[in-house]
C-alpha cells in the first residue's frame, strides 16, 4: 500500500514537472528563431582572396619542401661502386643532411595540415549555411505550427463538449497537478501544442536540410572533392615527379615567359604585373623564421624571377617591329 502511494506521488510529480517544463518551449522557439534570423550567412562558399593567396603560398612552399627532400633522397641513392660503397654513401648523406631533412619533414607536415584546413573551408561554409537556413526554417515553421495548433487546442479544452475519455484525462491531470494555478487548463493547452511542435521541429529541419543539399548537389560534390584532395596529388606526385625549378633547362626562348606564367605575346605591363605577383609570393621575407632551406629556396626563386623578368623585357623589345622610314 505504501509502495503504491509512493509510486503515485512520484508519477504526479513527474507530470507536474513535464507540464511546467513544456511552458519553456515557446520562449525557446522565439529565442532560437531570433538568433538564427540575425545570423548573417552568405551563399558564396569560395575561398576569400587572402585565403586563396595563403593557400597558393602554402602549396608552393609545400612543393618546394617536397622537392628538396626528393633531392636529398636522390643524392643518397646516387652512390656508385660496390654494395658496401653505396651503403656507406647513403649513410654519409643521411648524416650530413639529417638536421635539414628533419626540419623539412616537420615543415612539410605543417604545410600539409595548413593546405588541408584551407581546402576544407568552402565545404564548412556550405555546411554552416545549410545548418543556419534549415534551423531558421525549422524555428519559423515551429512557431507558425505552434500558433496553428494553439487555437484548436484551446477551443477543444475550453469550449467543446469533451468526450468521456478526454474528460477522464483532464480529471487525471487535475488530480496530478498539486499546485493549482489560476486556470490549469492553460497548461494543458500548452502541453498539447508544445508536444506537437517538439515532434514537428526536427522533421522540418531534416526536410529543409535534405532539400538544400539536393538543390546544391553538384556544388556540394565539387567542394567535397576540393576538400579531400590529397596535397601530394594536386599536381602529380610531388615527391617523385616534381621538376626542379632551380635547375630547369633554360633552352628555348620562351622559358622566361613560362617562369612568369605568361605567353610570349604578353605586353610589358602584363610582364611587370606577373613579376610583382610572383615576387610577392616567393620573396624571402615571407619565410622569415623558417628553416634555412626555405630561405635558400626563396632566394633562388627570386633570382630566377629577376632573370626571367629581364629576359622577357628584352625579348619583347627585340620582337617589336622596327618603325618604317618616313617617306621622302
Amino acid at each position: 500500500m505504501l509502495g503504491a502511494a509512493f509510486i503515485e506521488t512520484n508519477l504526479f510529480a513527474a507530470v507536474n514537472a513535464a507540464l511546467i517544463a513544456l511552458t519553456a518551449v515557446l520562449p525557446a522557439l522565439l529565442v532560437g528563431y531570433v538568433r538564427q534570423a540575425t545570423r548573417r550567412v552568405s551563399a558564396d562558399f569560395s575561398l576569400r582572396r587572402l585565403e586563396a593567396f595563403e593557400l597558393d603560398r602554402a602549396e608552393a612552399q609545400y612543393r618546394k619542401v617536397c622537392q628538396r627532400m626528393s633531392e636529398i633522397d636522390r643524392l643518397a641513392r646516387s652512390g656508385t661502386g660496390s654494395l658496401w660503397k653505396r651503403w656507406r654513401h647513403r649513410i654519409d648523406i643521411r648524416r650530413q643532411y639529417r638536421s635539414e631533412y628533419e626540419d623539412l619533414r616537420a615543415n612539410a607536415r605543417h604545410l600539409r595540415e595548413s593546405i588541408i584546413l584551407f581546402r576544407q573551408r568552402p565545404i564548412k561554409r556550405l555546411r554552416s549555411w545549410v545548418h543556419v537556413i534549415s534551423s531558421r526554417f525549422a524555428f519559423g515553421g515551429s512557431l507558425a505550427s505552434y500558433l496553428t495548433i494553439l487555437v484548436p487546442a484551446t477551443v477543444f479544452i475550453y469550449f467543446s463538449e469533451q468526450p468521456l475519455w478526454a474528460q477522464e484525462i483532464v480529471n487525471t491531470l487535475e488530480a496530478a497537478f498539486i499546485w493549482k494555478p489560476v486556470d490549469e487548463r492553460l497548461l494543458y493547452v500548452n502541453a498539447i501544442t508544445a508536444a506537437s511542435v517538439l515532434i514537428l521541429a526536427p522533421l522540418l529541419y531534416v526536410t529543409r536540410r535534405v532539400k538544400l543539399y539536393s538543390d546544391h548537389r553538384l556544388q556540394t560534390r565539387a567542394l567535397r572533392d576540393f576538400a579531400v584532395a590529397d596535397p601530394d596529388q594536386l599536381n602529380g606526385p610531388v615527391t617523385t615527379q616534381l621538376i626542379d625549378p632551380l635547375h630547369a633547362d633554360a633552352n628555348g626562348s620562351d622559358n622566361c615567359f613560362v617562369i612568369l606564367g605568361l605567353s610570349p605575346a604578353a605586353t610589358e605591363d602584363e610582364i611587370k604585373e606577373a613579376y610583382r605577383a610572383k615576387v610577392r609570393l616567393n620573396h624571402p621575407d615571407r619565410v622569415h623564421g623558417l628553416a634555412p632551406a626555405f630561405h635558400a629556396l626563396a632566394e633562388a626563386e627570386t633570382k630566377k624571377l629577376n632573370m626571367a623578368y629581364e629576359e622577357a623585357l628584352v625579348a619583347i623589345k627585340v620582337a617589336e617591329p622596327e618603325p618604317e622610314p618616313a617617306p621622302a
